[in-house]
């Protein structure tokens, strides 16, 4: 069995400067990639398609590096703010809290 996949954890401006830099690269080969299929289109370049498959893996490695800098950044976020996803907010407890901080704001100012 594999040993399970552990998110090392980061500062903020490590996980902020890994998906910048993800999201760089996968700007940059998608926009290579657009050029080629722009050539091609315009039969410029006989030999694009073959740089358009080499580029597709480019694309895919980028993506996946953008998808696992994502991953990095929601454990920190999690980890930081103590919330998962927004499923994991009790809206319940936070209307039932902000009720009874009203009561005693109201209580308050009757007192006075």
């Amino acid at each position: 069995m594999p040993a399970p996949h552990r998110i090392p954890v980061l500062s903020a401006a490590d996980v902020e400067q890994d998906l910048t830099d993800a999201l760089n690269l996968l700007r940059s080969v998608r926009r290579t990639l657009q050029r080629l299929l722009d050539r091609a289109e315009h039969e410029e370049d006989p030999g694009a398609l073959k740089d358009i498959g080499l580029k597709h893996s480019e694309l895919e490695s980028a993506l996946r590096r953008a998808y696992e800098a994502e991953e990095r950044y929601n454990a920190w976020a999690a980890k930081t703010t103590g919330v998962q996803n927004a499923c994991e907010i009790d809206f319940d407890a936070l209307r039932e809290d902000i009720a009874c901080r009203l009561q005693r704001l109201r209580d308050c100012c009757e007192e006075a």
